[in-house]
């Protein structure tokens, strides 16, 4: 395992032992990924990940480089080609800290409509290397890439491939449950 990441796991696992609350845990990690994202070894090895993702199936899948057998924590790698989106979903009751490794993107915030099933864009910004997002349980979004191939490097509270998540269509007003993006073991030697 690299380095860098051998040493983010072990302050992962560090900080899991000192705060219970899933919460300010998660927002504690925000430096300790950014300090991951700056690692040139992990820059140069991200050049040949595999991107394996099929928007026009519906088929999303996230490099499984880590899964914690104490706390569940998760370390994975989203990997998208140049104009690829993402569908309009959440990630159900898992914690994110979604940084940018390589590339850019635009990320797109959305709400429900009070008393309604609709949704409402609430925010819309780009984003490039070593940008950091928190995204809270249930929060709806979406990324759509740029001209370039983007990598995310994600810490997660949990497996998204084992754990329900909503889809959303945005024209139809169709709500989709089903789980997250297939995990793919792989080894970052």
């Amino acid at each position: 395992m690299l380095p860098a990441m051998r040493d983010f796991i072990g302050r992962m696992r560090a900080l899991c032992a000192a705060t219970g609350d899933e919460a300010e845990r998660f927002e504690k990690a925000r430096p300790l990924l950014g300090d991951l994202l700056e690692d040139p070894e992990l820059r140069l090895r991200s050049a040949t990940w595999p991107s394996r993702n099929d928007p026009a199936k519906g088929h999303y899948e996230n490099l499984l480089f880590y899964e914690d057998p104490d706390y569940g924590f998760v370390l994975n790698a989203l990997i998208k080609e140049p104009g690829e989106a993402t569908p309009v979903h959440d990630h159900g009751a898992v914690w994110t800290v979604y940084g940018v490794l390589q590339g850019g993107e635009t990320v797109q915030r959305y709400r429900r409509v009070a008393g309604a099933d609709d949704l409402e864009t609430v925010g819309d910004h780009e984003v490039s290397p070593g940008y950091i997002d928190f995204v809270p349980p249930g929060e709806i979004h979406a990324e759509r890439n740029g001209p370039e191939r983007t990598v995310g490097i994600i810490l997660r509270s949990a497996n998204v491939g084992t754990n329900p998540q909503t889809w959303y269509d945005l024209e139809t007003g169709e709500r989709l449950e089903r789980f997250g993006p297939l995990q793919v073991p792989y080894t970052l030697d």
